[in-house]
């Protein structure tokens, strides 16, 4: 099922329509609503029930969704005395009805993003390109009464069975899932399996130890229920760097990688040493070790490089298998060599099973990105391969990649989707910057002063 999201009045985004690709690029002007953007993916891809799009799911008055709720209450009831049973119900009723909730909760959900009541949005809403039908089958086992929905392959159990005090808690449950389902894909992405990286991650790394979660939750995340002055006495930081920095403290070295291929190859190829916990400090000091030595330093005391790659590379390392990868300008500090790098590495994560959404300005990652999807297309030749030493694991499909441009036309952002001509993303930002500059290069070179007398 394919899934897009529609936006409008959403900062300087006037209006845009996402699809989510693996890889996918924002590109474009600064200040035209790209980590805008990109922070709302992370939300909604981090969602759970609990999240602000379902507040007051349970009392929230939307017809379409009582006729769900009354079917499936039915439906589990019987459950209980006929557990092998099945129930289908048509996609769009389920995408009505989580439009609805958006609507209700559209601005509630984007202040909680941005720790502020003043970031509004017109419109978010999900579409879908076919309707199909959705089959929901229980059945009983040892643990007790199970649901699966055949079409997502995920399953819930209910190890207490349902009974005539709890059928509306687990009909409730089943609806939430479903709409989690149609929000944003697969159920195993929970909010722990999303992660964004800020382009102030450098900062926030090295001040990780001085910014503590206690006080993070007291100085910089507004709750509903402070209280109006409360509110502007402080400066909140948005939910997306809050999560980041809980992140980066719930790492653990005990934790075994399932990275460690993409882990070995940064560290030998972007950092030129390794990163890990130790020193004086314990677990909690991050440390760079640089190839050939025996001795490690602290962070802080490293290349501006190896202090960039450090948080995605804490994560690959000593966190949790990674779902989707909110990335801002991933090409930070970077040199042009270790652009093209990054552009490796963003399509080795994506062909590990992650979803990559990038806002970037680098040209050298875009080409990167092209000459991959034509090697794939024209399936190389390993002759060809070992000569650009590449693998299997560096192509990827030019179908697996979305490329968005963000123009900005002063009071709002036009968004639109960049179509691969002849197997390459032609990015007109780029372009016409590096036509302006060559251009000024060949006045200056040609230029002759006047000859006196």
């Amino acid at each position: 099922m394919q899934r897009r999201f529609i936006i409008e009045k959403f900062g300087k985004i006037e209006r845009a329509e996402i699809q989510v690709s693996p890889l996918t690029l924002f590109v474009g002007d600064n200040n035209s609503g790209k980590s805008y953007l990109l922070s709302l993916l992370w939300a909604i891809y981090s969602a759970e029930d609990t999240s602000a799009i379902f507040h007051n799911f349970t009392q929230l008055q939307i017809k379409k969704k009582q006729e769900v709720y009354d079917q499936l209450c039915k439906f589990v009831l019987e459950a209980d005395k006929n557990p092998e049973q099945e129930i289908e119900l048509s996609s769009q009723i389920f995408v009505d009805i989580l439009n609805e909730i958006l609507e209700e909760n559209k601005d509630r959900f984007v202040a909680s993003i941005f720790n502020s009541d003043q970031v509004t949005i017109g419109k978010l809403a999900v579409e879908i390109d076919q309707e199909f039908s959705v089959k929901i089958v229980s059945q009983r086992e040892e643990r007790g009464i199970k649901f699966y929905f055949v079409q997502k392959d995920f399953a819930i159990t209910f190890s207490d069975g349902v009974r005539k005090d709890n059928y509306q808690l687990v009909t409730n449950v089943l609806i939430l899932n479903l709409l989690l389902w149609f929000l944003k894909g697969e159920n195993e992405a929970y909010s722990f399996n999303t992660v964004y990286l800020p382009a102030a991650r450098t900062g926030f790394v090295l001040a990780k130890n001085v910014i503590n979660r206690v006080g993070r939750q007291i100085a910089y995340d507004i709750s509903e229920y402070y209280d109006k002055s409360r509110r502007m006495q402080i400066q909140p930081f948005t939910k997306p760097v809050i999560r980041f920095l809980d992140m980066l403290e719930e790492l653990s070295a005990e934790n075994k990688t399932q990275y460690a291929e993409i882990v070995n190859w940064m560290e030998q190829s972007m950092t030129n040493g390794k990163v890990q916990y130790g020193g004086e400090a314990g677990a909690e000091e991050i440390r760079y070790v640089p190839e050939g030595s025996p001795d490690s330093l602290p962070l802080r005391t490293s290349s501006a490089v190896v202090t960039e790659v450090t948080p995605l590379l804490m994560l690959l390392k000593y966190g949790y298998k990674l779902k989707t990868i909110c990335y801002e300008e991933p090409e930070m500090c970077l040199h042009p060599r270790l652009q093209q790098e990054m552009g490796k590495l963003l399509i080795r994560l994506v062909n590990s099973g992650v979803t990559m959404i990038t806002t970037t300005h680098s040209d050298i990652i875009i080409q990167h990105i092209n000459n991959m999807c034509q090697l794939k297309e024209i399936g190389a030749p390993k002759e060809l391969m070992d000569r650009l030493e590449l693998s299997n694991k560096d192509v990827i499909d030019l179908q697996n990649v979305a490329v968005y441009q963000f123009t900005d036309q002063g009071a709002y952002s036009v968004i639109e989707r960049v179509m691969p001509e002849n197997g390459q993303f032609q990015i007109h930002t780029f372009s016409d910057a590096l036509l302006e500059i060559l251009q000024q290069t060949s006045e200056v070179q040609d230029y002759e002063p006047e000859q006196e007398g």
